[in-house]
């Protein structure tokens, strides 16, 4: 999966200027658990919109156990949290329940939202956005950094759901074996040292795609959804461009353009045949791509 965190901030000690003579037995330690908070407007609007239909808990205000203790990062901003969980909730959770229903999403979206500000920054270079834990926990970073209107955040805070959700659908039924043969030789560790070229020369939608076959079918599902059918035609007619090129082709093995309609084919064999659920348009419906990409435009527009 693909791992995007934030920062705990500062340590407490050097935000407060901690001192043995300023503690006191009596002295409350936010976080560690049995702490009392007013219930909000905030906490009204999740119940509303996201634990009595769904049964989705959002933890906002800050628990430690919540994250990953080695790494520093900080609380999000009260003001943020309904804006971002109304994105999530319309380019997320309703094309999904459009297509294959309430009872699927209470069933398989994950129980648990985790808010947290800042970015979750990582040794080898990378940052991360988003965790999930067994389907059941996304944790969701770098929210204080959301803006109405923001074209750029929004769309990654979108991949970030919509790619974690894809690891619950395969982690529950299995994608096709086949897919991993698509591409075997080019999966790597080291992924993060792939440009978005070299990704595409490969026949890859992404250069994280790399890290393994799991990831690469997620980041199918995720980036056409949030990006569109007509991003992804693109990355397609650059691939057979590379391809066709003297220079750029020369050494490889297979068409990098087919390669990436091959698992196009699988990922909307896969939601169809399994889910029963249209990835593209039909006749009679529009698909879950049109969906999310109908709600993500309105939430640009009117926010």
């Amino acid at each position: 999966m693909k791992l995007l965190r934030y920062f705990v901030g500062i340590a407490l000690c050097s935000l407060c200027s901690c001192s043995e003579e300023d503690f006191t037995p009596n002295q409350q330690i936010v976080g560690l658990g049995g702490d009392e908070f007013e219930w909000t407007a905030n906490d009204q609007w999740i119940y509303d919109n996201l634990t009595q239909p769904y049964n989705i808990d959002v933890k906002y205000r800050w628990d430690q156990s919540e994250l990953d203790l080695n790494k520093m990062v900080v609380p999000v901003k009260e003001e943020v949290v309904v804006p971002v969980l109304r994105a999530v909730k319309k380019a997320f959770i309703d094309p999904y329940e459009s297509e294959a229903g309430t009872t699927f999403v209470a069933k398989l979206t994950p129980k648990r939202y985790v808010l947290v500000g800042s970015p979750s920054y990582n040794t080898n270079g990378t940052i991360t956005l988003g965790t999930a834990e067994g389907g059941r926990k996304i944790v969701l970073y770098r929210l204080n950094w959301y803006a109405s209107g923001d074209a750029t955040l929004l769309p990654e805070i979108l991949r970030t759901c919509h790619h974690e959700f894809g690891h619950t659908m395969h982690q529950t039924k299995m994608y096709p074996t086949e897919y991993k043969s698509i591409t075997p030789a080019g999966y790597t560790t080291s992924w993060n040292n792939t440009t978005d070229d070299d990704a595409v020369k490969l026949g890859f939608i992404s250069p994280y795609s790399r890290s393994s076959s799991d990831e690469d079918f997620v980041e199918m599902i995720a980036r056409i959804l949030v990006y569109g059918r007509e991003a992804f035609e693109e990355r397609v007619a650059k691939a057979a461009a590379i391809y066709a090129d003297p220079v750029q082709g020369a050494g490889l093995a297979y068409n990098p353009a087919d390669a990436l309609r091959q698992k196009e084919s699988m990922v909307v064999d896969y939601m169809k045949n399994t889910w029963g659920i249209d990835f593209y348009d039909t006749d009679t419906r529009k698909g879950l791509v049109t969906l999310v990409q109908e709600n993500l435009a309105e939430l640009l527009a009117n926010e």
